[in-house]
């Protein structure tokens, strides 16, 4: 029989992992004898088996081989000069050399025979013998050896296993435990000190009752004692546990299951008709506590504000359901009311986000305390909060409180070394008289807070139906100035700019009109604010000046003298990076010079973002664009700004020029615009000029420059190019 050993495997990163690292051994035999002959015959009988055959010629050489190489088998001869082979077999004992033997003698006494047995010789043999009895001799030596190599290794394995075991045991962090019938511990791994303090000894023969919460005892007393197997065993069953730190509670998730005839022996064969015998419950304790508190720590941040620490939306809307659902049960009413600050995008932008974080949470600490314990507050995003008063006995309830929110926000708020003061527009619904459903309820107060909002803030205000309607043709007006874009129903009209003194037009406003089908020319302030709400004031802008561009050309190809357009500039057009190469691919489109355009902008966008500003209004002024400041004096005027700024051009707004009513008049601040306008030498115009007695009286104070209904209103592009060509002379670019 041929004693291989098995063959290792190595990773072949081709794919394919069928190689053997290494052929299969031979079995080695190790032949001896003096005779020649013999030896011989010897070797050509076992050649040919898959034997590695070594012969060599006397006791001496055999043991000299053996010193080199290890043999799994000798075929020794016992009579041999010198050194006999007793003589070998006392050396491989003596050297503890792994390696059987079988003696081949012609020796027939006795006393050979029991020499080599006492040498723990595997067989003996004496010669002449049959050669299928020493091949079977041969064979039962070399798998003998094979079997007792396979259960060394066996038990090699057995012994590491158990090793792991233990190891795996001991080091899990979960308890590992089994409990006797009684529910005593039977067996504890060393987790159970780590996590809550019990000696491991100590708790052997004691009942799992010494460390289950009181509280928890009953459901305990089912998991502790667990019979069933299989999927209907406990699963997750979670408890608390005591530790010897009383301090320290911590709770468990414990999967128990009792261990059945196939599986570590729990249940025990009685003998009797192959029936079992219960003999404990085998459980794994896993420590869940911090988990618990982190799931914990995630629900509570998924349902409240974490500035603010109050509920949010998903919160609140879920206990505006509960309560209209308790409310229509009990046919009561509710208030649901909408708090939105006033001006807090200021706070934002001049101070920075932490101030205004810093803001809101004292602002909620305020709302806070004014409202019924029973009331939710909560931050729905933003500035925004919305407050829920369930039991509304009536709706001056919610007046009352809207007044105490007006007052606690009116005091001053202090961040830092900064004070502030800040209102808020407060809308209220009141369920159901303004809507049975949470949705409706939301949007009808919100819809009240907005309506605050546009009557000067700092109020409130409960919703009406009016509202609905508004909010209805505005939602109708947006779609129809959508179409209305799309149709190509927008048209620039030009308002001339006129010398006083000569009466020449020196150059123009481009003001957009919208050609509506049933409501006939709507000027821009009945739709631009609506466009600049709902996000159209970019396309808007890109066409406004594609088309004053495109104008500008005509009356150029008509032989017209150029004059200067200004045109007005929403601040959210301005701040975009790309308008500049909107503006100046127009101009170059339609070669246009740039000089020949003047770009209006509002001196309110000083506050807004005055660097970007800056850069931006530099930007286009090296291209050759001027700047104008329209309705100076109506914002946050600023004159360190003003400087800054590449103005060229002051506009006096029309509120100050409907001021002037009668020649004897003194009217400070359009003497102190046209002052500013000469100290930092910038042409300046008035617009809004209505009378004979206006005109004079700026024309006066050094102001030439008008444009108003007393000299046109503004014109279609036909009109403005017949009131050019008829002019009797036209002052150069600048004039005035």
């Amino acid at each position: 029989m041929n004693l291989q050993k098995a063959p290792i495997f190595v990773p072949d990163f081709t794919g394919r992992n069928d190689t053997p690292a290494i052929a299969p051994v031979a079995p080695r035999l190790l032949l001896v004898d003096d005779e020649p002959r013999l030896l011989s015959s010897l070797a050509a009988l076992l050649d040919g088996n898959g034997y590695e055959l070594t012969t060599v010629g006397g006791g001496h050489e055999a043991i000299t081989m053996l010193a080199r190489r290890h043999f799994d088998l000798v075929l020794l001869d016992l009579r041999m000069p010198g050194v006999s082979g007793h003589d070998v077999m006392d050396f491989i004992n003596e050297r503890g050399i792994d390696t059987d033997v079988i003696v081949l003698s012609g020796d027939s006494g006795i006393e050979a025979a029991i020499g080599a047995i006492n040498r723990r010789a595997y067989g003996y043999l004496r010669k002449p013998y049959r050669h299928d009895e020493l091949l079977s001799l041969v064979g039962n030596a070399l798998e003998r050896r094979r079997l007792a190599a396979e259960n060394r290794d066996f038990a090699w394995r057995l012994e590491c296993s158990e090793k792991l075991y233990r190891f795996l045991i001991d080091s899990s962090p979960d308890i590992i435990y089994t409990l006797d019938p009684e529910g005593r511990f039977t067996y504890v791994n060393r987790r159970v000190t780590e996590l809550l303090g019990f000696d491991r000894n100590e708790l052997i023969g004691a009942s799992y009752t010494a460390i289950v919460h009181d509280d928890d005892l009953e459901r305990a007393r089912y998991v502790f004692n667990e019979r069933r197997v299989g999927e209907r065993a406990t699963r997750n069953v979670e408890l608390r546990l005591k530790c010897a730190d009383p301090m320290k509670a911590r709770t468990f998730e414990t999967s128990l299951r009792t261990i059945s005839f196939n599986s570590i022996g729990m249940y025990l064969n009685n003998g009797k008709q192959g029936t079992v015998e219960y003999t404990g419950t085998y459980g794994i304790a896993r420590d869940v506590t911090e988990k618990r508190r982190t799931e914990e720590v995630i629900a509570y941040q998924a349902y409240h504000d974490i500035l603010t620490d109050l509920p949010n939306r998903a919160l609140f809307r879920d206990r505006l359901e509960l309560a209209i659902v308790q409310t229509r049960r009990k046919e009561e009413e509710l208030a649901l009311m909408f708090v939105d600050l006033d001006r807090f995008k200021t706070v934002n932008d001049s101070l920075g986000h932490l101030k205004g974080d810093e803001l809101l949470r004292q602002v909620a600490v305020r709302l806070k305390s004014c409202i019924r314990k029973g009331d939710t507050l909560a931050r729905i995003g933003g500035d925004e909060f919305v407050v829920l008063m369930p039991e509304l006995r009536e709706r001056s309830s919610a007046s009352v409180v809207a007044q105490k929110f007006l007052q606690v926000l009116a005091a001053p708020f202090i961040l830092d070394d900064t004070t502030l003061h800040i209102s808020a527009s407060i809308g209220i619904a009141v369920f159901p008289e303004d809507g049975d459903k949470i949705d409706d309820l939301i949007r009808h107060a919100d819809m009240a807070m907005y309506k605050v909002k546009g009557e000067g803030k700092n109020g409130f205000s409960f919703y009406d139906r009016s509202l609905l309607d508004a909010a209805h043709d505005k939602v109708l007006l947006e779609q129809d100035l959508r179409r209305g874009f799309k149709a190509g129903e927008l048209e620039m009209y030009y308002q001339p700019q006129i010398d006083a003194r000569t009466g020449a037009v020196v150059g123009a406003e481009a003001v957009m009109r919208w050609n509506h089908p049933q409501r006939g020319v709507l000027p821009a302030g009945e739709f631009l604010p609506l466009a600049e709400e709902v996000g159209l004031m970019v396309p808007f802008s890109d066409w406004m000046v594609d088309s004053v561009c495109r104008d500008l050309r005509r009356l150029r190809d008509e032989g017209k003298e150029a004059v200067r357009v200004s045109i007005n500039l929403s601040p959210t057009c301005l701040m975009r990076d790309n308008f500049f190469r909107t503006l100046t691919s127009a101009l170059e489109a339609y070669r246009i010079p740039a000089t020949q355009l003047e770009v209006e902008i509002t001196e309110n966008i000083c506050i807004r973002d005055p660097e970007t500003a800056i850069k931006h209004l530099k930007k286009l002024s090296s291209f050759g664009v001027r700047i104008a400041i329209d309705d100076f004096g109506t914002g946050y005027s600023s004159l360190a700004y003003l400087q800054r700024f590449p103005v060229n051009t002051l506009k006096i707004d029309q509120a100050f020029i409907r001021e002037i009513g009668h020649a004897d008049g003194h009217f400070p601040v359009v003497l102190a615009v046209i002052a500013i306008a000469r100290g930092l030498k910038l042409d300046l115009i008035a617009e809004g000029v209505e009378s004979e007695l206006q005109a004079r009286y700026l024309e006066q104070a050094g102001c030439r420059i008008m444009q108003g209904f007393l000299y046109h209103k503004p014109l279609r592009l036909e009109r403005f190019s017949e009131l050019l060509h008829v002019q009797a002379s036209t002052p150069r670019l600048g004039a005035g």
